[in-house]
């Protein structure tokens, strides 16, 4: 299954105001700009459900993930967009820009939840307004296709955001704590894949890194490599998940990331879920084993496979921007300062 062929995923949480911080991007036009880490959500909050990517296929998600946060305390507002479709979108980008938008600028929303990926954020990146999202920093979370909301969010706006489950996702009792940890209670918290978590771990390059969190889908980031939204590499920890794309496809996004220079700017990389990433005929193929060995064999900087996100049940909650600490060996990120505001 080719990624281009599978869409559902991504999703968006936004919470409220919040303080400035001392802790500074490692962008050279932002040095000067503080993070701003959103309010943390509380019961009785009111979530926006928006739709900034693809269409929603199945209309039962919705009412879904309703009911999922309506059973943890909030209180919900679905988006027209959830209802759109224009070709494989959900609605013009002129619509989806416009709601998402007016959930920022709307003081009563206390989140955000995006419904799913697919494609679609990077259409509107160019038109959002991340000065009036500063202004308004409330939490987002999303994978997938969101992965380049997220990014650009953080990059543009200073404003931390958050990759985790969308409304198409499982959002079983692993993946609920892990979004609890990062936008309800906020304190320094370790991800550390569950028991019953079938998906090998291996430790490429041994050791520990620090550095913010950044990353998500393999083929969104690197379409965003060369374009004003691409992300803060360097002293980073990198993660990185798939689906669907080949070993040779793997391979040349890798490579593309290479050659920009990314993997020279990094502290660490972590790789989760790589859904779906074999050969159609291994006989003519690398495996994505060695494709992983070619590219951080060798690495100069910590890496570990088999990390707990991605299109997958059980997901981690990792938020973009938030300084954090990776073990290779004993396969945890742990965030080393709180990834909301009080």
């Amino acid at each position: 299954m080719k990624r281009s062929d599978f869409l559902k995923s991504s999703a968006g949480i936004i919470v409220g105001t919040t303080a400035l911080t001392s802790f500074t991007t490692p962008d050279a036009a932002t040095q000067n700009r503080t993070t701003i880490y959103p309010k943390a959500l509380r019961r009785g909050d009111l979530i926006g459900i928006t739709a900034p990517a693809g269409s929603i296929w199945n209309k039962s998600h919705i009412e879904k993930i309703e009911n999922i946060l309506q059973d943890q305390g909030f209180k919900t507002k679905v988006g027209k967009t959830c209802y759109e479709q224009e070709g494989y979108l959900a609605g013009t980008d002129e619509m989806r820009t416009s709601e998402l938008m007016g959930f920022f600028e709307d003081k009563t929303i206390k989140g955000i939840v995006t419904m799913r990926g697919g494609w679609g954020c990077q259409r509107i990146l160019d038109d959002l307004n991340y000065e009036t999202i500063r202004a308004n920093p409330k939490v987002v979370i999303g994978f997938s296709d969101i992965t380049s909301l997220v990014n650009a969010i953080f990059k543009h706006s200073g404003v931390v955001a958050y990759h985790g489950p969308c409304g198409y996702s499982s959002w079983g009792d692993f993946t609920m704590n892990c979004v609890k940890k990062a936008l309800v209670v906020g304190e320094q918290f370790t991800l550390k894949n569950p028991p019953e978590y079938k998906e090998e771990q291996k430790t490429w390059i041994t050791g520990k890194a620090q550095g913010h969190l950044v990353g998500g889908n393999l083929t969104v980031l690197s379409a965003m490599v060369g374009t004003p939204h691409e992300p803060f590499w360097t002293g980073s920890i990198l993660f990185l998940e798939e689906i669907g794309e080949e070993p040779y496809r793997v391979d040349r996004m890798l490579w593309q990331m290479k050659q920009a220079g990314v993997f020279k700017k990094i502290n660490g990389l972590v790789l989760g879920s790589f859904k779906n990433c074999q050969p159609e005929e291994p006989h003519k193929s690398f495996s994505l084993e060695e494709v992983f060995d070619q590219h951080f064999g060798q690495a100069n900087f910590p890496v570990y496979q088999g990390a707990a996100f991605g299109h997958i049940g059980p997901k981690f909650t990792l938020p973009i921007g938030v300084n954090a600490e990776m073990d290779a060996d004993q396969f945890t990120i742990r965030t080393l300062e709180r990834s909301v505001g009080l």
